[in-house]
């Protein structure tokens, strides 16, 4: 049995009862040894003084070899029943007369005498004695007595010892079993209360203190743990209640919630499916538009050309009409689409290194005739050091070309300048682009509103300049986009100042970021080329798209070949080896993707440039199929001759050929230079340009 697990009443009987046995064996062991001791050494002296007694009795027969008289002294000591045996020996070790107990068991004399005194020998006690007469020695004397007493008394005191302690040890558990309750009481009545109120669960019940000691103490500490229990208890119960209460309110809110989420979840899919027919609708509005639009521009300019030879000046004016009129609603189909393409998060980055100076002297030179309409000047102020910036040069123009735009439409016989500097802040550069016009100004009111889309300063305003209020909106997005930002300044009657801040070398954070040509550097163009019959394909299943394309490349000094079809593209494309492949993505059958896909496919015709000529607005997937560029219809034809004439130059790798087309645009008519200024305003390789108003 472990002591330890014992309840604590046997515990405190169990320290009783040893405490008060081990006192009593101790007391009662320190006497007995203390008594055997002592009546040891008393029969020590007792014999010490009987070997006296018969050494003094028997001196005189020893003196007198009287060995009869000397064995009667010895046979007095019959009387003592403990002596066992005494020898006398005389002065040379010999045996003078000797007495052995009727009771001895053995006679073992000692060896003949040693040291004198007593000694404890065995179970025996020893004595050895000098024999003198008149203090002549005339032997020696030797008792042995068996310690008969010494054994007698040593019983009976272990008799009384055990009796004392046995009796002892019943009335100290007598007492223990009564005065440990005065101990174990209290924590019994403590342990309880203690199983009580782990079964009933209830604290208000309270342990009952019998005593002020630690007991009671430890009673007061216990009743004081049960009352804040119950009192955390009480507040548990209530906050449980509450919780339930909440529970069942935030289940009935997330039902409502879960309601509410459906709800939105299906507004999010008719959101999802209107954005999806809204881009749908914009895509078929475009190529519905585009369509006769590429018609309407192409043969205006085919007519307008034709007019100038057959010298009937007087028809020019109302076909450059037509021309206007049909470039203006394509800048608008332009800028709704760009919108729509920004709000859908689709608007990518195509990123190209390009020289600032060249870029802003071409925007003045296209402005030329939206200043002189207004006759105002305008004033460049270009940095030494600006050296070249990484970004979308189409966003970058179109930027400029919108403020520079509006600084020519609200300024009249007025100045404009243009500031262009490069700056570094935190580390990294920037470019400044500074336009400012001394035109009528914006008040706080207006400036409000300035970069939200179809929003103009004022209604008169808009009736009186014109415009839809979506230039200097699709400006804010594509600064945005570009990881910078356009500021204004302004007062009513005091001109404005607009800032864009553009990073000098933009980074791209989309996918939809694509890599064009990586130089923006290319010739003039010219409606008038060196006629060397280089073949160009044309694949589009559209008959006005093909005759226009024939006529206007075949002017330029082309063999034009067309086909209907995307597979019979692909069927000239082996049989001609044409210099440049012009390519539509809308196509029955074989659409134009599949068509690129089979042309970078085939080992004899990937190294063919291919020109997408579309209304489909998907240039990053152009390029990534392997386009070399890509142009929205209605086609720039100024654009699309350069892009020829470079494919065309580098296949024949002549630098003169290169200058003698340069000389070529320059010695171009004054009507053609004027619509290829127009025609670079707005956009690039990808782009159709917009007319200056």
């Amino acid at each position: 049995m472990n002591l330890r697990d014992l309840s604590i009443k046997r515990k405190l009987m169990l320290i009783t009862m040893l405490t008060s046995g081990l006192a009593v064996v101790l007391s009662s062991a320190g006497f007995l040894i203390y008594d055997l001791i002592s009546f040891r050494q008393s029969l020590s002296q007792d014999l010490m003084t009987q070997a006296e007694i018969i050494g003094y009795n028997s001196a005189a027969a020893m003196a007198f070899k009287d060995e009869s008289a000397a064995t009667v002294t010895l046979s007095a000591l019959q009387a003592k029943d403990d002596i066992v045996s005494a020898v006398l020996y005389t002065r040379d070790g010999k045996i003078f007369a000797q007495y052995v107990h009727t009771k001895a068991s053995t006679r073992n004399f000692p060896a003949p005498p040693q040291d004198r005194g007593y000694r404890f020998e065995g179970s025996n006690l020893e004595v050895f004695r000098d024999v003198t007469l008149n203090g002549e020695p005339v032997g020696t004397l030797f008792l042995q007595s068996d310690m008969r007493q010494w054994d007698s008394r040593a019983k009976r005191y272990a008799i009384i010892f055990l009796s004392f302690v046995m009796i002892s040890g019943f009335f100290a558990l007598l007492l223990s079993s009564k005065l440990q309750k005065l101990i174990s009481g209290p924590i019994l009545h403590l342990e309880d209360t203690m199983r009580m109120v782990s079964a009933t669960k209830s604290y208000e019940v309270r342990a009952t203190k019998f005593y002020g000691d630690e007991i009671g103490r430890l009673i007061d500490g216990f009743n004081t743990m049960l009352s804040e229990i119950q009192h955390r208890d009480t507040a548990f119960h209530h906050a449980n209640d509450e919780l339930q209460t909440r529970t069942l309110e935030l289940e009935g809110e997330i039902v409502h919630r879960k309601e509410m989420q459906k709800e939105l979840l299906n507004a999010k899919h008719a959101a999802e499916d209107a954005n999806r027919a809204k881009s749908a609708f914009l895509a078929n509005m475009s190529h519905e538009l585009r369509t006769p639009l590429n018609a309407i521009i192409g043969y205006s300019e085919m007519l307008e050309e034709e007019t100038h030879e057959l010298g009937k000046v007087e028809s020019v004016k109302d076909i450059q009409e037509i021309q206007k009129a049909g470039k203006h609603l394509l800048a608008l189909i332009n800028d709704v689409l760009d919108l729509s393409k920004i709000e859908a998060g689709r608007m990518g980055l195509h990123l190209e290194t390009f020289e600032i100076s060249p870029m802003i002297e071409e925007m003045v030179a296209t402005l030329r005739p939206a200043l002189s309409k207004n006759s105002n000047t305008i004033q460049v102020h270009v940095a030494q050091d600006l050296g070249v910036m990484r970004a979308d040069i189409t966003k970058v123009r179109q930027i400029l070309f919108n403020l520079l735009s509006n600084a020519c439409k609200f300024t009249d016989h007025g100045t404009i300048s243009i500031a262009v500097n490069r700056s570094t802040d935190q580390g990294e550069d920037w470019i400044r682009f500074q336009v400012t016009d001394s035109g009528i100004g914006i008040n706080a009111k207006q400036k409000a509103n300035l970069f939200q889309e179809f929003t103009q300063a004022d209604v008169s305003i808009a009736r009186k300049y014109g415009g839809t209020g979506l230039g200097l909106a699709i400006s804010y997005r594509y600064a945005r986009l570009m990881k910078g930002h356009i500021a204004v300044e302004s007062e009513p009657g005091q001109g404005s100042v607009f800032t864009v801040h553009l990073p000098a070398k933009v980074t791209p954070e989309t996918t939809g970021t694509t890599q064009p040509e990586k130089t923006s550097e290319v010739p003039a163009a010219s409606s008038e080329m060196k006629s060397n019959l280089d073949t160009i394909l044309v694949i589009d299943d559209d008959s006005v798209v093909r005759d226009l394309m024939s006529r206007f490349l075949t002017k330029l000094g082309f063999h034009v070949v067309a086909a209907a079809s995307g597979e019979e593209g692909l069927r000239l494309a082996k049989q001609v080896n044409p210099l440049v492949v012009t390519l539509d993505v809308i196509m029955p059958d074989c659409d134009g993707w599949a068509v690129l896909n089979k042309l970078k496919a085939d080992p004899e015709l990937a190294e063919i440039p291919v020109i997408m000529v579309t209304v489909v607005d998907n240039e990053s997937m152009g390029f990534e199929l392997g386009a070399s560029s890509y142009l929205i219809k209605p086609v720039d034809r100024d654009r699309l001759a350069v892009l020829i004439e470079k494919h065309r130059l580098t296949r024949s790798s002549t630098v003169l050929d290169a200058k003698a087309f340069a000389a070529s645009l320059r010695n171009a008519s004054p009507k053609k230079a004027g619509g290829r200024e127009k025609g670079t305003a707005a956009r690039n390789d990808s782009k159709t340009a917009a007319p200056v108003k």
